[in-house]
This record gives structure tokens, sequence and C-alpha cells, in this order.
């Protein structure tokens, strides 16, 4: 082979592999795939598996995420791993509450209240319904692993308060327990709560308010531009509000 042939050769083959590379490869300058991350939590957030997630807040995010022009994936996570998540940065939005230990701090949160949650305690007909945090001093309660409820948590926590938390993972297995005898309270968010009720038509169940929480778009801190993401995500909603898509 001569040389002209050999360089001709080498020229193809180099025009070759910087096609595929440019395949590849992203293109210089293309945004990042936005991250975002929801828990179980029916019927607002419906996890079957990590990539296969519904329910109407989940719809939320992504009408809001598709408005604002992101690219993005949505998936489901258990509690205490989205919370430690969304505080390093790998998963840069969700839609949720505040006052919750892992991330307090290390987040920024939207004005806008897009829903309210209930925290509700729960017991069965013949014990009485305690009305105030203080009144849990000493019993033995029934919490979901890795929830925050509005902060709350840190009372039932504090050894000071001689609460002895029974936690479970799973709304189901947390009535289930209550029913047993395991404990005489049950603290869970009333929209799962009262789904389990309906399913299982459990009867006998009584319970009463703790505290009323907002449900708010929640930006890591560690996301790229976070702030002009939470604004682009505020805009995006109140957009869509406006148009009709949200009631």
């Amino acid at each position: 082979m001569n040389q002209r042939g050999f360089s001709s050769i080498t020229l193809m083959g180099s025009l070759v592999i910087a096609f595929c590379l440019g395949l590849c490869s992203p293109a210089r300058g293309e945004a990042p795939v936005l991250k975002a991350g929801v828990l179980d939590f029916p019927p607002y957030y419906i996890v079957k598996n990590e990539n296969d997630v519904r329910g109407s807040l989940a719809e939320v995010i992504r009408k809001v995420l598709d408005r604002a022009g992101y690219t993005y994936v949505l998936n489901g996570y258990p509690p205490k791993r989205l919370y430690k998540n969304i505080a390093d940065g790998t998963v840069q939005v969700w839609l949720g509450v505040g006052g919750v230990p892992d991330y307090e701090g290390k987040v920024l949160y939207s004005d806008i209240k897009v829903e309210e949650i209930e925290v509700r305690l729960y017991t069965l007909d013949g014990k009485p319904l305690l009305r105030k945090m203080e009144d849990l001093k000493g019993k033995t309660v029934i919490l979901q692993r890795g929830y925050g409820y509005g902060g709350l948590v840190s009372f039932l926590e504090d050894p000071r308060n001689k609460i002895t938390p029974d936690y479970t993972d799973g709304h189901e297995l947390a009535f289930k327990k209550l029913l047993k005898g395991r404990a005489e309270y049950l603290m869970d968010y009333r929209q799962p709560a009262d789904a389990v009720i309906s399913k299982e038509r459990l009867s006998g169940v009584k319970s009463i308010p703790m505290k009323t929480l907002g449900v708010h778009f929640i930006v890591s801190k560690k996301a790229p531009d976070a702030e002009n993401l939470l604004k682009k995500i505020d805009a995006a909603y109140l957009a869509l509000k406006k148009e009709g898509a949200f009631k």
C-alpha cells in the first residue's frame, strides 16, 4: 500500500470516530436532565417501582416541568433516601412539605402552596383521643420510618418526652399494628390513612388533627442555578393554574 492510500484510510477512520463521538456525546451546552423525586403517598403519589410513579401530585410535577421547558426524570424513593438525595442534590426537585430534619436548611421552598395535608393522631374506639403533643409523653406511637410529620418527629423522638416510637414501613402495616394493639396511637397523614381505612374497610378507628401542612415545590440548594430553577417552576405553575390546569 502506498503512502497516499494509507493516509486516506487514516483520514477516513478519523472521520468515522469523530462522527460516532458526535452521536454518543451530549451536545456542547446541552442542559442536563433534571431529576425530580417523590415518595409513596397515595393518592398523591403512588410508587409502583422507582420508574413507575403515578398520582395527582406526580402529574402536577410533570405538567409544571414540561411547561417550564425542562428535560427531566421522575423517580420514586423510600422517604429517607429521597430526603438524603434532596439534601445532597442527587434529586433537585420535589413537591412536598417542610419540617424534615434531613433536608431542612439545604433546600429552597416556593411561596406557592399547591396543596394542604393533615397530620392526624389515630387510635381505636375506647381509647382517649389526645389533643396535644404533650399528652403523648410516656406513650408508644406507631410512626412511618423516615417521615418528618412537619417537624413533629423531633418532639416524638426526643428522649426527654419518653415516647416510644414503633417504626414501620407502609401505611397498611401501620394500621395492622394499631389493630393488633402494638401501640395505643398511630400518627399518619390523613390522605394515605383514609385510603387504607377505605380499602380495608376498617371500623372502630378514630382520629384527631394535630397539624396542617402546606405542600410546596422544593428545590435542592445544590441544584445548578437553584434560585432561577425555582422561579421558573413557580412561573410555570402559576401560568398553568391561570389556564385552569389545576383546581
